[in-house]
């Protein structure tokens, strides 16, 4: 027997199954290649007139089929064999991987360790290769700032834990996903993902297995009850159709949020009533407006979920009745604030935009309440604790060592890649300038990246300008946190900074 022909032979048949060839055309193709089929079979040791299927049953037995004019491989060929064998051993890889990785964040709780930074430099490869491809949680197209469903980039085990900025190896890290799977996942972490011990609070190993296998496994193995909540979260945000601004995808606005007057008025008096379960329900809030109503709720519905949770016990969302007897009943509620006709799901969802979610478990509705409310996507596995920066001009900032920075806020993206980018340049408090051609060069980088010309650049932070370019990039290293002047020397034109920037300070503090 010809065993070189034997090797081609089988190729050729896998070919076929693999291209769905018909059988007729696809065998004279190999026999105009190799021989005639006289000349081919009798040199694989054939003789006499066989079927094609006793002449594979022979030369390969238990590998193909030949049914309907097309070939395919049974379920004992050895190739469905190797199939099989490579999916569990890639299984095998996967847990592995997921155990490394709940050792990883224990050994970084243990020890105490601090958030790991973003290294935005780092990720950009990673934006460049991932834009325009599929959510490898949704299946949706991911395009630059294109809504909900804009592409973002997703550490798989938050920083804050100890998750790393790596996109590498067989299962990256870091991965490009849209941002309504991202911002999902993220809501279902604060909400049930998450465990206090002696004090502090560790991402549970239930939820890395989650967060790693909806990306990485098979749809079977993803844990029921946060594969549920993410469905119902996900569909919520879907039928709701919130425009694009309002969910302020990078970070530049900010959510509406309603406060309770100061003033010493009934209403606050009334506002500022506990909320206890032995206490009879009086509706104590019909004559507060719209706004202070939807102050009044959010805070008593944090509350009454903090002692649930305090005393052991989720939060069921029948107990809101209680709550909503205190503005008169849930449909005066629904009429004052313009929801008549909605879920109670849904009325959280646009009244308190990542604050609250529900929880379905059989019958029953519970409600969690979400830390860090104010934290856009950007921030929710960034973790980068970074201070608010004072816009004052150059000439009135006063540097004191011992001044105490000012409590932590969420930073957007786009700042953050012009602060690393601007903060790589080579600049020394002996030589604290920088031509502003240089500074051009890395913000044009960062618009192209983007895909954005400079005023829907500009746009992107809130910056409205009518003169020149000089005067735009200004005002956007202002908005940035950078203390600088620009300046004219010889009709050319340079930034003056103040150095150390203070975001630099904190962030290698």
């Amino acid at each position: 027997m010809d065993e070189g022909l034997k090797t081609l032979f089988y190729a050729h048949l896998s070919e076929m199954v693999f291209q769905a060839a018909q059988v007729n055309p696809s065998m004279k193709t190999f026999y105009r290649q190799n021989g005639s089929k006289q000349e081919v079979f009798e040199k694989l040791d054939f003789k006499g007139n066989l079927t094609l299927q006793s002449r594979l049953d022979r030369l390969f037995p238990d590998e193909f089929r030949v049914k309907d004019g097309l070939v395919s491989f049974t379920e004992r060929s050895n190739h469905e064999k190797m199939v099989e064998k490579r999916a569990i051993l890639r299984q095998q890889r996967l847990e592995a991987h997921i155990l490394a990785a709940q050792k990883a964040v224990q050994i970084h709780f243990e020890n105490h360790r601090p958030p790991t930074r973003r290294d935005q430099t780092k990720l950009r490869p990673l934006v460049r290769k991932s834009r325009g491809t599929d959510c490898p949680t949704c299946g949706v197209q991911m395009l630059p700032r294109n809504g909900i469903h804009g592409f973002t980039v997703e550490h798989i085990v938050p920083v804050r834990y100890g998750g790393k900025n790596a996109y590498d190896g067989e299962f990256p890290q870091c991965v490009g996903m849209c941002y309504l799977c991202n911002q999902t996942r993220n809501n279902i972490v604060l909400a049930i993902g998450r465990e206090e011990i002696r004090g502090r609070t560790k991402i549970t190993d239930q939820a890395i297995r989650f967060l790693i296998t909806q990306v990485y496994g098979e749809i079977d193995e993803v844990d029921r009850q946060m594969a549920q909540l993410f469905s119902e979260l996900h569909q919520l945000a879907l039928s709701q159709e919130i425009a694009v601004e309002e969910y302020d995808l990078w970070g530049i606005g900010e959510w509406v949020e309603y406060q309770i007057p100061p003033e010493e008025s009934s209403a606050t008096l009334a506002a500022n009533v506990p909320v206890t379960e032995e206490d009879e329900v009086e509706p104590v809030y019909l004559e507060l407006d719209k706004e202070q109503a939807i102050a009044c709720l959010k805070r008593d519905l944090k509350k009454a979920i903090q002692l649930s949770n305090k005393n052991g016990k989720p939060y069921s969302a029948k107990r809101l009745e209680r709550l909503f007897l205190k503005h008169g009943s849930l449909e005066q509620f629904k009429e004052k604030t313009e929801m008549m006709g909605e879920d109670i799901d849904v009325i959280l969802f646009r009244l308190y935009p990542h604050q609250f979610i529900l929880e379905t478990k059989g019958t029953v509705r519970y409600i969690h309440a979400l830390e860090n409310e104010d934290r856009h996507f950007y921030d929710f596995s960034a973790e980068v604790a970074i201070p608010p920066l004072s816009k004052a001009p150059l000439e009135d900032v006063r540097m004191d060592a011992e001044t105490v920075l000012a409590p932590h806020v969420p930073v957007p993206m786009p700042v953050l890649f012009v602060r690393a980018g601007i903060a790589s340049l080579p600049l020394s408090t002996e030589q604290n300038q920088m031509p502003l051609e240089r500074i051009r060069e890395v913000l044009d980088d960062l618009r192209k990246e983007d895909g954005m010309d400079w005023e829907a650049y500009f746009e992107s932070f809130n910056i409205e300008h009518s003169g020149s370019l000089a005067d735009g990039i200004s005002m956007l290293l202002t908005e940035c946190g950078f203390k600088c002047l620009l300046k004219e020397d010889n009709q050319n034109l340079y930034f003056v900074f103040e150095l150390p920037h203070g975001f630099e300070q904190h962030q290698t503090a």
